[in-house]
C-alpha cells in the first residue's frame, strides 16, 4: 500500500508542476501581447505627435509670412522682411511675384531647410484703390501637398484718401 500511496503523490507532484509550467507559459504568452500592443500604441502616438508638431509649426509660419504680407508695400520690401541668411528665392511674371523661403525644424531661416514657406504675391486694382492677393502655403521638406495654407490680402493705398474724404 506504501507503494501506492508514493506513486500517487509523485503523479500528482508531475501535474502540480506541469500546470505550473502550462500556467507560466500562457501568462507569458499574455505578457508578450501586451507589450506589442503597447509598443505599437507608443509608436503611433509619437507618429502623430511628430505629426501635430509639424503642423504647429507650419501655422506659426504661415501667420509670420502672412503678417509680413500685411506688412509690404511691394514683394521687394515683402522680401526684405522675409529673408534671413539667403532664406529666400524670388520668381516674378510682370507685376506678380512669388517667393520661396526655407526654415529649419525649429522654424529659424536656413537656405537648406525642411520647412519650404511660397508666398505669392498677386496685385489688383480695384474702384477703391489697389490692393494684394496672397496665398501662403507651408511644405514639409520635399512633400507635394502643402502642410498649411492660407489667404490674405492687403490695401496698398486708397484707405487714406478714404479717410480724408470722410473729415471735416
Amino acid at each position: 500500500m506504501s507503494k501506492n500511496g508514493s506513486l500517487s503523490k509523485d503523479k500528482g507532484k508531475r501535474r502540480h508542476v506541469t500546470n505550473f509550467y502550462i500556467e507560466t507559459l500562457i501568462l507569458t504568452v499574455v505578457l508578450i501581447a501586451v507589450i506589442l500592443v503597447l509598443t505599437k500604441v507608443f509608436v503611433f502616438s509619437a507618429d502623430i505627435s511628430g505629426r501635430a508638431e509639424r503642423l504647429t509649426r507650419a501655422v506659426h509660419l504661415a501667420e509670420n509670412a502672412a503678417e509680413a504680407v500685411a506688412a509690404s508695400d511691394s514683394l521687394d520690401s515683402l522680401r526684405t522682411l522675409i529673408e534671413e541668411n539667403g532664406n529666400v528665392q524670388e520668381s516674378r511674371e510682370g507685376e506678380n511675384g512669388m517667393l520661396l523661403a526655407w526654415y529649419d525644424e525649429e522654424m529659424l531661416p536656413a537656405s537648406g531647410g525642411k520647412f519650404r514657406v511660397e508666398v505669392s504675391w498677386i496685385p489688383k486694382v480695384s474702384a477703391g484703390g489697389s490692393f494684394v492677393e496672397s496665398t501662403v502655403s507651408v511644405y514639409w521638406m520635399e512633400e507635394t501637398k502643402p502642410l498649411y495654407m492660407l489667404e490674405t490680402a492687403v490695401f496698398l493705398d486708397g484707405i487714406q484718401e478714404q479717410t480724408d474724404a470722410g473729415e471735416p
